[in-house]
C-alpha cells in the first residue's frame, strides 16, 4: 500500500460519523506507512480521551466535557482551547456541539502554550479533534427539585449542529424556569417580623438564550460566526428596615463574535472582533436602568523562524484592543453616571527546541527532548500601565515522563463586569456577626467597581507529569505554584472586627448595630502570597473484550488533590500580613480533594464525583486564637447520575445504541447525595449561630430527573 492510500484510508476511518459506527476486529495491514494523524498537535498530548471516554463523562456538550476534563486533571479555570490541532480565533464556536461530534480530547503538556500563541506560556492547552462529518437534532427536558422541597427548577434545550469538513452550524435554544424558595419555607418566619413572611431565599427567574454559530471557507481564509442572545429575569423579596421589599432584576445582552484564520506571507493568522450589548433594569431596592457596550479586537500571528536539529524555532505576537462604555441612571435619586475604559494589550513569544530524541527511538545524548520558551508583554489600559516577562522550560528525560518549569511576570487586565457591572442586591445569606456574637441575614451587594487598579502578578511553578502506563492509562502529575500579586482584585470575606475596621464603608448596620448589608463588589488587596501543591492521578480500564462490540464499556477513574502550603494577604497600607490559613483575615481551607468515576457499559452510564475540604478557622482576631473564633468543619458532598438509553426499536443495531443511536435517554441524578450542610462551632466547643441545617445551604440535597432525545 502506497503512502497516499495510507493517509487516505485513515482519514476515511475517521469521517465515518454519517455511516452506522461499529466496533470491528482489527485489520492487520503490512507494510502501511501513517503519514500523519488528523487533528494532530504540534507536541504529543499528555492525556488522551478517546470516542468511549468522552462518552463516559456524561456531558451534554463540548463545552462540558472540557470542563470535567479541566477539573479532574487539575488544568485550572480556563485552559486554551485549539481545534483539531490548530489555534482558531473563535474555539468557542463549538462549545455547544454534542459530545459524540468529537473524536478525541485532548490535554497537551505544559508549556505548549507557548507554541500556540498563549500570552500566559504556563497556561495549558486542551486539544478538541472534531469529526469531519457530523449531524444532529438534539432535545433537552429536566426538572430539578431538593428533597426538603420548596423550590423547583425546569430546563429546556433544542439543537442542531452539523459538520461537513470546515463548514459548521449549530442553531440552539435554551429554556430555564426557576420557582421561588420563600423564608418560611425553611423555619425562617420566627427570625421575620409580622409581614415579611414573603421573602425569598431563592428568587423566582426564567432565562431564555438562543444561539447560533457558523464555520466556512472563502478564498483559502477560513471564518466563524457566533450570536449569543440572553434574557434573564429575578423577581426576589427581600427583608429590609424591617419589612418586605419585592425587587425586580431583569438583563438582556447580544454577543456577535466575527473571526478569521488564515495564511499571510508564510504567517498563520487569526484574527476576531467581538461586540456586546446589554441592558439591566433593576427596581426596589436599587432602582437602575443601565446600559454597556464594549468592542474588542484580537489578533494572531504565528510561525517558524528557522529549523534546527531539534526542530523549528517559533515566534508569535498577540495584540488586542478593547473599548467599553457604561451608562446608568437611577430612577428615584434621578442620577446619571456614564463610564468608559480602554485597553491595549500587546505580547510576544519565542519557542527554541533544544535537543530531541531521534526518531529511531534512540536519544539525543542522555538528556530526551528539551526546549525552552521567552515571552515578553505590555499593556496600556485607563486604569494603568504595566508589563511583564516570563520564562518556560520543559524537559522530558524520557519517554512518557515529562518536567516543566516556568517564570512569569505581567499585568492582569479586568474584565468589564468586574468594573462596569451595575450595583445590586443579591440574595441574603447568614454572617456570623463577631462583633455582636449572633448570626444575622444580610443582604450582599454585588456588582463592578470602575476605580479598580490594575493588579500585576509574579508566578514561578514547577510541574512533573507521568503515563501513560500498562493497558490502563494509568498516569499522574504534580505541580507546584508560588504566586506574589501586588492590588490584586478579589471580594471581602466574612467579616471580622478587624475586616470592618479597615473597610469601615463595607458593612452597613442599623441604629441598633445590627449588620445589614455587606459591600461585596471586588475590591483591591495591596498583596497577597500563595503557595500551592496540587496532585492528579487518573487511569481508564476496559470492561469486556477489547475487540468486542461497540457496546463494551469503559470505567474512568480519577483523583486530584491541592494543599494550600502558604497564603498570607495584606489589604492596604500600614495594616498587618493576615495568614489565612491560620485564621486572620478570614480563614482559608488548607486541602481540597475531589475525585470522578465514570463508567459506560452498553446502554448504562454511572457517574461519581465528590468533593471535600478540610476544617480551617475564623480568628476574631489575628494572630492568636481566641473562644470567639468561628471554626468551620470540614465538608464534603458526593454527586451522583445514572443513565439508560432505550432503544427506539428491538429490532436496533449495535451501532444504533452506540455513539449516534437515536434512542430516547433518560437520566436520574442526584446532587449532595448524602444531603450535607455546612456545619461550624466557636473556638470553645460552643455550637455556632447562623449553621442551623438549613442557614448556610437552604437547598440541600437535589434530585434531577432529564430525558434526552435524538431526532
Amino acid at each position: 500500500m502506497t503512502p497516499g492510500l495510507a493517509l487516505a484510508y485513515l482519514l476515511a476511518a475517521t469521517d465515518s460519523q454519517d455511516e452506522p459506527q461499529t466496533v470491528q476486529k482489527p485489520v492487520v495491514l503490512e507494510d502501511v506507512e501513517i503519514l500523519a494523524v488528523r487533528g494532530r498537535a504540534r507536541v504529543e498530548p499528555e492525556v488522551t480521551l478517546d470516542g468511549a471516554q468522552i462518552d463516559a463523562l456524561g456531558a451534554y456538550d463540548i463545552g462540558e466535557a472540557v470542563r470535567r476534563l479541566a477539573q479532574d486533571h487539575g488544568l485550572g479555570d480556563a485552559p486554551m482551547i485549539i481545534v483539531n490541532g490548530r489555534r482558531m480565533a473563535d474555539p468557542d464556536v463549538f462549545s455547544g456541539f454534542p459530545p459524540d461530534a468529537l473524536t478525541r480530547l485532548e490535554v497537551l503538556p505544559s508549556g505548549a502554550g507557548a507554541l500556540y500563541g498563549a500570552t500566559d506560556p504556563s497556561r495549558r492547552v486542551v486539544n478538541i479533534v472534531l469529526q469531519s462529518r457530523f449531524h444532529s437534532r438534539d432535545g433537552r427536558a429536566s426538572l430539578r427539585r431538593p428533597t426538603a422541597g420548596g423550590v423547583s427548577n425546569a430546563d429546556g434545550d433544542l439543537r442542531q449542529a452539523s459538520i461537513m469538513d470546515v463548514n459548521t452550524r449549530q442553531i440552539g435554544l435554551q429554556l430555564g424556569l426557576e420557582t421561588a424558595l420563600l423564608a418560611r419555607e425553611r423555619g425562617r418566619t420566627q427570625e421575620l417580623v409580622s409581614g415579611a413572611e414573603g421573602t425569598t431565599l431563592r428568587a423566582p427567574s426564567e432565562a431564555v438564550a438562543i444561539r447560533l454559530t457558523q464555520t466556512g471557507e472563502v478564498s483559502g481564509w477560513s471564518y466563524s460566526l457566533n450570536a449569543n442572545a440572553r434574557m434573564h429575569e429575578a423577581r426576589p423579596v427581600v427583608f429590609s428596615n424591617g419589612e418586605a421589599v419585592g425587587n425586580h432584576r431583569s438583563s438582556r445582552s447580544l454577543t456577535l463574535t466575527g473571526g478569521l484564520n488564515g495564511e499571510v506571507a508564510g504567517w498563520s493568522m487569526q484574527a476576531a472582533l467581538s461586540g456586546l450589548v446589554s441592558q439591566s433594569l433593576q427596581s426596589g431596592l436599587s432602582p437602575i436602568n443601565a446600559h454597556q457596550q464594549s468592542l474588542m479586537f484580537t489578533t494572531a500571528v504565528t510561525r517558524s523562524l528557522l529549523d534546527v536539529p531539534a526542530g523549528a524555532v517559533t515566534i508569535n505576537l498577540t495584540g488586542r484592543a478593547a473599548g467599553s462604555r457604561s451608562a446608568s441612571e437611577h430612577r428615584v435619586q434621578e442620577q446619571r453616571q456614564v463610564l468608559s475604559g480602554w485597553a491595549e494589550d500587546l505580547s510576544a513569544g519565542l519557542s527554541v527546541p533544544l535537543l530531541r530524541r531521534r526518531s529511531d527511538g534512540g536519544w539525543s545524548g542522555a538528556t530526551g527532548d528539551l526546549s525552552m520558551s521567552f515571552g515578553a508583554n505590555m499593556s496600556s489600559t485607563d486604569a494603568g500601565r504595566t508589563s511583564g516577562a516570563s520564562m518556560d522550560v520543559i524537559w522530558a528525560p524520557m519517554p512518557k515522563l515529562r518536567i516543566n518549569a516556568n517564570w512569569a511576570t505581567a499585568g492582569q487586565s479586568l474584565s468589564d463586569q468586574q468594573r462596569f457591572d451595575p450595583k445590586y442586591y443579591g440574595d441574603p445569606v447568614w454572617i456570623f456577626d463577631f462583633l455582636a456574637g449572633q448570626a444575622v441575614e444580610v443582604l450582599p451587594i454585588l456588582g463592578g467597581d470602575p476605580d479598580l487598579r490594575t493588579p500585576h502578578s509574579i508566578r514561578v511553578g514547577l510541574s512533573i507529569s507521568a503515563g501513560p502506563f500498562t493497558s490502563w492509562g494509568l498516569q499522574g502529575g504534580a505541580s507546584y505554584q508560588s504566586s506574589e500579586v501586588s492590588d490584586g482584585v478579589g471580594n471581602l470575606p466574612d467579616p471580622t472586627p478587624e475586616l470592618e475596621a479597615a473597610f469601615p464603608d463595607r458593612f452597613a448596620r442599623s441604629a441598633d448595630q445590627r449588620l445589614i448589608s455587606i459591600d461585596r463588589r471586588p475590591i483591591n488587596f495591596m498583596s497577597a502570597k500563595q503557595q500551592n501543591l496540587t496532585t492528579n492521578l487518573s487511569a481508564g480500564l476496559p470492561l469486556g473484550a477489547a475487540a468486542a462490540s461497540s457496546r463494551s464499556g469503559i470505567v474512568r477513574l480519577t483523583f486530584n488533590h491541592g494543599w494550600s502550603l502558604h497564603d498570607v494577604v495584606t489589604l492596604r497600607d500600614g495594616l498587618p500580613e493576615m495568614n489565612q490559613l491560620a485564621g486572620d483575615g478570614g480563614g482559608t481551607a488548607r486541602r481540597q480533594a475531589g475525585f470522578a468515576v465514570d463508567v459506560r457499559k452498553g446502554a448504562w452510564g454511572l457517574n461519581l464525583s465528590g468533593r471535600w475540604r478540610s476544617a480551617y478557622r475564623i480568628r476574631r482576631a489575628s494572630g492568636q486564637d481566641g473562644p470567639d473564633d468561628l471554626v468551620v468543619g470540614a465538608f464534603a458532598t458526593v454527586d451522583a447520575r445514572i443513565s439508560r438509553q432505550f432503544e427506539s426499536s428491538p429490532a436496533a443495531t449495535n451501532a444504533e445504541r452506540g455513539r449516534k443511536g437515536t434512542a430516547l435517554q433518560l437520566e436520574l441524578a442526584v446532587d449532595n447525595l448524602f444531603d450535607e450542610r455546612p456545619t461550624a462551632r466557636l473556638g470553645d466547643g460552643r455550637p455556632a449561630p447562623g449553621y442551623g441545617r438549613n442557614d448556610q445551604d437552604p437547598i440541600g440535597r437535589t434530585f434531577l430527573v432529564t430525558l434526552k432525545r435524538r431526532f
